[in-house]
Order: C-alpha cells, then sequence, then structure tokens
C-alpha cells in the first residue's frame, strides 16, 4: 500500500473511490482513516494527497465527489461549522452517494447538517478506535455490495428478463402485463436543458456565490422542481447573504422571464 504521502496513489482518471469529508482541523484522523480503509482494500480520495499541484481546487474537489462510490464523513465541532462541507454534503446528496459518518466526537449535528445527516446512522470513532474502524470498512463494503447482489438476484429469479429475448419470446410477457404498468409516466422536462443559454446563465449567476459546484445544484434543482419560481427559490437557498440572495433571485427570474 502507498503511503498517504504519496500522490501517485490516486489520479483525476480514477472512478472508483470513496470520497473522504473532512475538515482541516482533523487532518491527523483523516490520515489515519484513510490508511486503514485502503489496507482493507478500500481506495480512497483525500484532498490532502489527491488535488494535483496547479489544478482549480473546488473543481477538482466537485470531479472526485461526482466519481466517488461513496463518502465518508468525519463528523466533528470543525467539520460541523464548515461551510465547504456543508456543500461537498449537498453535492453528495445530489448526486445520491451513500454518506458514512465517523463522530469524532460526542456531539450532535445542528441546523441545515441535521437535515443532511437526519437518516444516516453513524459510526463513533471512540471510544475504541479500531473496533470503529473495522465497523465503517465492513459497513461500507456490504453497501457498496448490496446493488452488485440485488442485481444478482433479480436476474436468478427472473431468467426471461435476464437472458437476451427474441421478438417470440418477449412479445406474451408484454401483452400479459397489465395495462397500469405499460403506461409509465413520462418524465417531467427539466425548468432548463442542461447545456442551454439559460442554464449556463443562471449557473454563472449562482457560481459568483459557490463556485464550481453551482452546476450540480442547478442541474438537480432543474430536476426536482416543479415549477420556474421553485426553482429560482431552491437555488437561492444557498446564497448564503441575504442582499446577494435577493439579488440573485432577481437575475434568475429575469432569466427565466418570471415577473416579480
Amino acid at each position: 500500500m502507498s503511503s498517504i504521502g504519496d500522490p501517485g496513489t490516486t489520479s483525476l482518471e480514477d472512478t472508483s473511490h470513496i470520497f473522504i469529508c473532512f475538515s482541516s482541523k482533523d487532518e491527523a484522523v483523516a490520515r489515519s482513516v484513510v490508511q486503514f480503509l485502503e489496507a482493507e482494500g478500500l481506495k480512497c480520495w483525500i484532498s490532502l494527497r489527491d488535488v494535483p499541484p496547479g489544478q482549480n481546487y473546488q473543481e477538482t474537489i466537485v470531479g472526485a465527489l461526482e466519481r466517488a462510490k461513496g463518502i465518508v464523513f468525519l463528523f466533528s465541532e470543525a467539520s460541523g461549522g464548515s461551510g465547504e462541507i456543508k456543500k461537498e454534503l449537498s453535492l453528495a446528496g445530489g448526486l445520491n452517494s451513500p454518506v458514512f459518518p465517523l463522530r469524532l466526537s460526542p456531539i450532535t449535528p445542528t441546523g441545515a447538517l441535521r437535515y443532511e445527516l437526519a437518516t444516516r446512522q453513524w459510526i463513533d470513532l471512540f471510544p475504541d478506535r479500531e473496533q470503529a474502524l473495522r465497523k465503517l470498512a465492513q459497513t461500507i463494503k456490504k453497501v457498496l455490495d448490496t446493488p452488485a447482489k440485488a442485481e444478482g438476484d433479480r436476474a436468478a429469479a427472473n431468467p426471461v428478463a435476464a437472458a437476451p429475448s427474441s421478438p417470440a419470446v418477449a412479445a406474451p410477457v408484454a401483452a400479459a402485463a397489465p395495462k397500469a404498468k405499460r403506461r409509465a409516466k413520462a418524465p417531467r422536462a427539466p425548468i432548463v436543458a442542461p447545456g442551454s443559454e439559460q442554464f449556463e446563465a443562471i449557473r454563472v449567476l449562482l457560481a459568483r456565490h459557490v463556485g464550481p459546484i453551482a452546476k450540480v445544484f442547478v442541474q438537480k434543482a432543474a430536476t426536482e422542481a416543479r415549477t420556474p419560481d421553485e426553482f429560482c427559490d431552491r437555488l437561492a437557498a444557498h446564497v448564503s447573504a441575504p442582499p446577494a440572495r435577493t439579488a440573485f433571485l432577481q437575475a434568475a427570474r429575469a432569466q427565466l422571464s418570471i415577473k416579480s
């Protein structure tokens, strides 16, 4: 195993890793977590080692999160008060990446962090660090293995669906399906299409406040929002200062031709 100080351990081309989300004040603990997980065969991505020299820090972080199989969040007083950590967790939620909180001290989340962790079971690093890290590695492996195992179980239970079928075989199956199931709802079109002029204009507006992560926020809001007003409100929630939030809302609404 390479040392955590070896920048050759991972690269921008790596497509499967565990993203380590931590405060710089918890660097020593983060290093020990990475060393343990990588000894267990779980490749990690950690900013203090894997951001190449000369690369844009925020863009590299976003790219690493987008490629991560899961996120280990080192939850402490320092990380709980970090705005950047909250952005990373919000991005993970938008990407539907599993988050594994590792609590470093007996504190409870508050505010936005409490919302992010409401449905997640954290692992306490105390009082037995070794046992906690073993449990963390086992949990990660179990969660990451579940989708593949479930897919294999479905294929074994339904060999007709799993095997390539000819039209003669497929037709009776389709004919036997209830009409309600065949009438799948068409997916709702996003409020703004990715790559469109409106999308890019609003992304640039939001990026002034949150950086490169704006692209993911806009994509998520465009897909989930039911109306242009809701779309703008979702994005404005990421702008912390009230005057800046108001200005952003006005500019975003103007892009969508929404009357105030």
